[in-house]
């Protein structure tokens, strides 16, 4: 029998706060795959020795993780086949924009998107200063799905790299990745969310009253080597989307701490 204790206390010293269970953040981990992005539910998942080589841990603690996404219904188990994703048990009402780049990516590769605007702009001190550069090119988006708009999405991109955008050849494609095809990896976000009123003309691209509540999402994109590539700022109408967050329990004791 493979212990797991070594793999949970791995990296912790005596007296430190409690981390919690390795399980528990793969769990986390595919769980979020499972419930955020369109998988294929004829597609059979990583086997469990493939999963244990991806983590690192042990197959005990990979079944651990499987059985309790089991329990969920998250995943059927298919003897002598294998484990596949659980089809959705309903529609998805609203559009999840808390979680990772890569889950906002996948939303976005269901819709469409219209630029309302492309050009080269000198930008406010606030945006020059977090992209380390006074002109940038500005791109306004609205995207929408299945006909109806979603989001309205100012993006600037610093000047050092608007010369790999085409507007004809990035069409709506998503511009962290056209700049992504170009050599220029966003691995890096910080990301802060509000709320404004709508101001009249951005409520008639959404369909909403002027003054209407938005959700607005800022994000600034760096590379490996810290370098800001891209600064976003979407607006979203509450009713189509929403923020979803897990939060576990990280330490034990009269405070807790969760993250």
């Amino acid at each position: 029998m493979v212990d797991t204790t070594s793999e949970t206390t791995k990296g912790r010293r005596a007296g430190q706060p409690r981390i919690q269970p390795l399980y528990h953040q793969i769990y986390i981990h595919l769980r979020q795959l499972l419930t955020e992005t369109e998988l294929d539910t004829t597609e059979a998942l990583p086997s469990e020795p493939a999963l244990a080589v991806r983590y690192g841990v042990s197959r005990v603690t990979i079944r651990k993780t499987l059985d309790q996404l089991e329990s969920e219904g998250l995943i059927i188990r298919v003897h002598g086949k294998g484990t596949y994703p659980a089809r959705a048990t309903g529609p998805q009402d609203k559009a999840n924009i808390s979680s990772g780049l890569d889950n906002l990516l996948s939303f976005e590769s269901r819709t469409s998107a219209v630029n309302l605007g492309w050009e080269m702009v000198t930008v406010d001190d606030m945006i020059a200063q977090q992209l380390d550069s006074p002109r940038c090119l500005r791109i306004t988006r609205l995207r929408s799905r299945e006909g109806a708009p979603m989001s309205y999405t100012t993006l600037h991109v610093p000047e050092r790299y608007a010369h790999l955008l085409e507007q004809e050849e990035t069409a709506d494609e998503p511009i962290v990745r056209a700049l992504d095809r170009k050599g220029v990896s966003a691995q890096r976000a910080e990301q802060v969310i509000s709320a404004i009123a709508a101001p009249a003309a951005m409520a008639r691209h959404l369909n909403v009253k002027a003054g209407a509540p938005l959700i607005v999402m800022r994000r600034l994109l760096f590379d490996q080597n810290h370098i800001p590539v891209l600064y976003q700022e979407s607006r979203y109408p509450p009713d189509r989307f929403e923020y979803r967050m897990t939060l576990n329990r990280l330490s034990v004791g009269p405070v807790a701490q969760w993250g």
